[in-house]
């Protein structure tokens, strides 16, 4: 009796694990202008702070929702068309998410 409820303890715990394991934090560019972030798989009320690198470098912090996701509006920045950026969000407890995006592009214009 003893080691079956040792057993299910043990599968309750590892199916959490599993799951937990499973959540990870992501971000992701839905506007080039202005740019805005949106953000999810964090920590229930995270304090994240986004930090932005196109033209320049930008951060805002911004507070996770009961359910781990966030929006961060940059007002004034946009990503060209064509244009490389870098986007890091770091919780305070831990949760990360990075993006690089550096397109490859035709030349605009004749070539010749």
């Amino acid at each position: 009796m003893k080691i079956a409820v040792v057993l299910a303890l043990l599968v309750t715990v590892a199916s959490s694990t599993a799951v937990a394991a499973t959540t990870r934090a992501r971000v992701a560019v839905t506007s080039t202008a202005p740019v805005t972030i949106d953000g999810s798989g964090f920590r229930s009320r995270e304090r994240v702070t986004v930090t932005l690198v196109a033209t320049d470098l930008l951060r805002k912090v911004v507070a996770a929702s009961a359910k781990g996701a966030f929006t961060a509006k940059f007002a004034g920045a946009t990503i060209g068309y064509c244009e490389s950026y870098f986007i890091r969000a770091k919780g305070n407890r831990g949760s990360l998410a990075v993006v690089k995006l550096v397109p490859e592009c035709a030349p605009q214009g004749p070539v010749g």
